[in-house]
């Protein structure tokens, strides 16, 4: 890469904390992850342990899924894996460098 070119999947540390605070701002999340592009997490509201087997967990389902639909269509990739319960959602959202995994409540604003 030339000198004078910027990596456009270049996720700094204040890129990270900004993404962070944003997610942290919306209401009914219960846990926030940020993953490393070698799957360790970086940012995270969970205990350091937990956070670790929860990382090595979504990453497998993330990889699953990209096989499953690399078999479908191979140019096509996942921009966000939204996997819902009845009582939580959880988001895992590749970003360049980092995957962002978010666990919200999963409480329906529209029927209530």
């Amino acid at each position: 890469m030339a000198a004078n070119k910027k990596d456009p999947n270049k996720r700094t540390i204040a890129y990270v904390e900004e993404v962070y605070r944003l997610i942290q701002e919306k209401s009914d999340i219960k846990d926030i992850m940020i993953l490393n592009s070698k799957g360790n997490p970086i940012k995270t509201t969970m205990e350091k342990s937990e956070a670790i087997q929860f990382a090595g967990l979504y990453e497998s389902l993330r990889d699953k899924a990209t096989m499953g639909l690399q078999k479908i269509d191979p140019d096509d990739e996942i921009t966000m894996l939204r996997i819902r319960t009845t009582k939580n959602e959880s988001l895992i959202v590749p970003d360049g460098k980092i995957t962002v995994v978010v666990i919200q409540n999963a409480k329906d604003h529209y029927f209530k």
